[in-house]
């Protein structure tokens, strides 16, 4: 349901108007509700004979949409790039994320809708997979176990959303290469590590802001955890950390004061929003009560899902360990992208999306895993024999331990 709202952006960023572009995307919408109904009754015992190959299903929502349409056509707090098939503050919302409308515009110029949209998330996955090799080439990871995480990042969610037609794959595309300006600054390389991860952040935070903001705080939070521990043990706080947390940290309050000066949709409104079920109930007079109420319930069935289903849970233990067994500083900033993810989860404790909302954790696995492999095959190397590794260029091998 989210596309709708990127189509008809994207469709503004072309010159469409507002009521045009939103029917445009509306009937996209239903059109995928169609081919989704005809499948499942070509292949259901009870309908496969006498389905209608979804035609009943697409009138039915375009009915039901239209009405949407006039009536907020005729508003007047529907102002900007706001699609007119949903409540405004729904839309005002998705209105604020101007980047993925605009990277699908020349795709959808070139393929037309659908196959711009396919090709639009071919394009940023592989970029994103791309990004992933040059970040473990940086640590110094063989060429083979580069590629392991590239191949782990198609297999995970991480490829799995990046291939939907919506924002989170540029977002995880941007926000890789915020991490290897980090992973720069990490080996040294100061001013071009804070270029290019300050360019990358702000491209994020046109992308998803709300995201970006969790995901950057998480890498200052893991520094200053970092750095803290070493100062509890009296140990020299290395400067690319200290640059590192700095930095991160000047951007987080940078982004922070952005919202608030231009008024974007904060996380009350998100909220407000989830509780109410996307404005189509009342929103609850105690907001976090009921919040509190709905995370205890996810957390729980996502622990009993893990439980049963443990492969996620062991691979971000197997990707924790490998992270912070090579390259302790890069371990923990890896990590607090990861718990970032779980904190954007746990703001969205709704069963119905699925694990989309995390997929920011899975990036630990596809970087931590190829890690673990190395090091463990370092351990069984002659240390006489080793070659020398290309990009792990660390200003003192102290900044590796606590």
């Amino acid at each position: 349901m989210d596309t709708r709202q990127y189509v008809a952006h994207a469709y503004m960023l072309q010159g469409v108007g507002r009521e045009e572009a939103s029917r445009r995307a509306l009937r996209y919408y239903c059109d995928s509700a169609r081919v989704a109904t005809a499948r499942r009754q070509s292949a259901d015992l009870g309908t496969y004979r006498g389905g209608d190959g979804g035609n009943s299903a697409y009138r039915q929502c375009v009915t039901a949409m239209e009405h949407t349409v006039e009536v907020n056509s005729q508003r007047a707090d529907v102002t900007g790039y706001m699609a007119l098939f949903s409540d405004p503050r729904i839309s005002e919302i998705f209105a604020t994320r101007p980047a993925y409308p605009a990277f699908t515009v020349p795709f959808i110029r070139a393929f037309g809708l659908v196959r711009g949209l396919w090709a639009a998330g071919i394009a940023v996955t592989v970029m994103a997979s791309g990004c992933v090799v040059l970040i473990l080439r940086r640590l110094g990871v063989s060429v083979p176990l580069a590629l392991l995480g590239q191949v782990l990042y198609y297999a995970l969610p991480t490829g799995t959303d990046s291939m939907q037609p919506m924002c989170e794959g540029l977002l995880l595309c941007v926000l890789l290469g915020g991490i290897l300006g980090c992973v720069r600054i990490l080996q040294g390389r100061i001013p071009s590590g804070v270029a290019i991860s300050l360019t990358a952040f702000t491209a994020a935070a046109c992308v998803k802001y709300a995201q970006t903001l969790l995901a950057v705080a998480g890498i200052a939070g893991a520094t200053a955890l970092f750095l803290g521990v070493r100062w509890v043990r009296r140990r020299e706080l290395p400067r690319p950390e200290r640059v590192l947390l700095a930095t991160t940290a000047a951007f987080v309050l940078a982004l922070e004061l952005t919202v608030v000066a231009l008024g974007l949709p904060s996380t009350r409104a998100s909220v407000q929003e989830l509780l109410s079920v996307h404005y189509n109930k009342p929103v609850p007079p105690h907001l976090l009560h009921e919040f509190l109420r709905l995370n205890l319930a996810f957390w729980r069935e996502w622990l009993r899902d893990a439980l049963v289903h443990p492969m996620e849970p062991l691979l971000l233990a197997a990707g924790a360990w490998g992270a912070l067994r090579y390259h302790r500083s890069f371990g923990f900033l890896i990590t607090g992208i990861a718990a970032a993810g779980f904190v954007n989860q746990a703001g969205h404790p709704e069963v119905a999306m699925g694990p989309r909302l995390l997929v920011m954790a899975s990036l630990l696995p596809v970087c931590g895993i190829p890690l673990l492999v190395e090091s463990l095959r370092e351990r069984g190397r002659d240390p006489m024999a080793r070659p020398p590794r290309v990009g792990r260029q660390l200003p003192a091998p102290e900044s590796q331990l606590y």
